[in-house]
């Protein structure tokens, strides 16, 4: 699993070691000229703290403004990431105490570092990541796991005086706890879920990754390990899985995917994730290399048709560059609508520059529906969306906060066993420039406008409640 998440990030994390070691020993310098005797201890501290930012911020991007609360306590007990989180605070407690030799503001710290990274990841752009009381919790157990095993220590000497800083202690966790309620609860949405994290995959989930992954690439990869992650804010669950080449020995170069559970209607993979080609490219019968979109249309469907004959029936199709210089290859887009509206089954291949499949991303469902009329036209669902975006920008404390919708497409989406026609409206945050300077990069968010009820929903498919 951390082969996984490390992918690609060997940049990132030299340069975490780098500035950990600099401001470690920045600290051990600032411990030294004040006379402390534990500077050692401070630079470690310092170090161990950087690291776990380090990694905890890694990846992030724009805030949600939400945070999920798992009801299932022991559950990342169970689970990888749980186990990680708890084993990355260990040192920060033990070290913390070491260093400051006063349980209480030590035991204060290290239930409120987890509480504010969590806070951060949900409400600072930038910094943004899913906001998940299991985080929280792991990383609080671990710190008094650590703070515990060093009290213990000190204890055994007669070094440490559980009454020092009792005061500032006091002080601090009663601010804290009022800011908590008061201020940071207020600019959340929570939602209740039950489980959260990884946990290892059952054989019928292997073995229906292993029926997807044949169907997709025949018997070209082996299959590493597999997890079963529950969505953040829905009832529903995706099975993620490692693939390896076959017969190659190019042990730190694999693919990731993911398949839905149980339903198994949606299977995404990803081969390669860069401008350079490598073995995990799946190679297509026949196909050379595309220098213009209708040679990689030709690479896509010659692909299609061995593996997902199906497609041809679609009738819409579409084929395009990706970056700015056609360095990712091209993605066509197989698509079904039935009375102009989008159908819930869908196809995308993308192609790199050698001719060789990169990433699918297959979603399968019917290509006609019988649809209730639609009652709202697209200014109606801009109009909704720009609402339920303006309220949840208020609550999170930033109203100035500027934005463009777009309705784009009706789609039609199964919720709850329904059927119903749902508008796909595009917000995007506005930048400095305006109109048509306005920055195409910024690809936005996609929330769905039910076309009947009026319900919006945001891009994680969570209902947005108005006022």
């Amino acid at each position: 699993m951390f082969s996984a998440i490390f992918q690609h990030q060997v940049g990132y994390l030299a340069a975490c070691v780098l500035i950990a070691l600099i401001l470690g020993g920045a600290a051990w310098v600032l411990a030294r000229r004040v006379d402390n005797p534990r500077s050692a201890w401070w630079a470690g501290l310092t170090v161990a703290l950087t690291g776990v930012l380090g990694v905890t911020f890694m990846n992030s991007s724009r805030a949600s403004g939400r945070c999920v609360l798992n009801h299932q306590f022991t559950e990342p007990f169970h689970t990888t990431q749980g186990l990680w989180n708890l084993a990355m605070m260990v040192p920060v407690g033990a070290l913390a105490l070491t260093a400051v030799r006063r349980p209480l503001p030590v035991l204060v710290g290290v239930v409120v570092l987890p509480l504010g990274i969590e806070f951060t990841q949900a409400t600072v752009d930038g910094l943004g990541r899913v906001c998940d009381s299991s985080d929280a919790e792991m990383n609080i157990v671990g710190g008094l796991l650590g703070l515990g095993i060093a009290a213990t220590v000190f204890t055994v000497r007669r070094s440490l005086d559980w009454r020092a800083g009792l005061k500032g202690a006091l002080i601090a966790s009663t601010a804290f706890l009022l800011l908590g309620a008061g201020v940071a609860r207020p600019m959340l949405d929570v939602t209740n879920v039950d489980g959260t994290g990884l946990s290892s995959a059952d054989s019928d989930q292997r073995r229906a990754v292993e029926t997807a992954v044949k169907e997709a690439f025949g018997d070209r990869y082996d299959i590493g390990q597999l997890y079963e992650q529950p969505c953040d804010d829905l009832p529903c669950k995706n099975i993620i899985f490692n693939l390896h080449s076959r017969g190659q020995s190019h042990g730190d170069v694999f693919g990731n995917g993911s398949l839905s559970w149980p339903d198994k209607q949606h299977l995404n993979v990803l081969l390669e994730d860069s401008d350079r080609p490598t073995v995990m490219g799946y190679p297509v019968a026949g196909a050379k290399a595309p220098s213009t979109d209708q040679e990689a249309n030709r690479v896509a469907r010659s692909y299609i048709q061995q593996r997902y004959p199906w497609a041809k029936g679609a009738n819409v199709q579409q084929t395009f560059a990706v970056g700015e210089k056609t360095e990712l290859g091209w993605i066509t887009n197989w698509r079904w609508t039935h009375s102009g509206v989008l159908m819930p089954r869908m196809l995308d291949v993308q192609v790199d520059r050698v001719g060789h499949v990169s990433q699918i991303d297959v979603t399968l469902g019917p290509t006609s529906v019988n649809l209730p009329k639609a009652k709202l036209n697209a200014k109606q669902a801009e109009n909704a969306v720009a609402k339920a975006v303006t309220e949840r920008l208020r609550v999170n404390g930033a109203a100035d906060s500027k934005f463009r919708v777009k309705a784009f497409t009706v789609k039609a989406v199964d919720r709850d066993g329904k059927w119903a026609p749902n508008w796909l409206v595009n917000v995007i945050g506005d930048t400095n420039h305006r109109g048509d300077e306005a920055q195409p990069s910024d690809p936005g968010e996609t929330y769905r406008v039910n076309a009947v009820s009026g319900q919006v929903y945001d891009s994680g498919g969570l209902s947005m409640k108005l006022r």
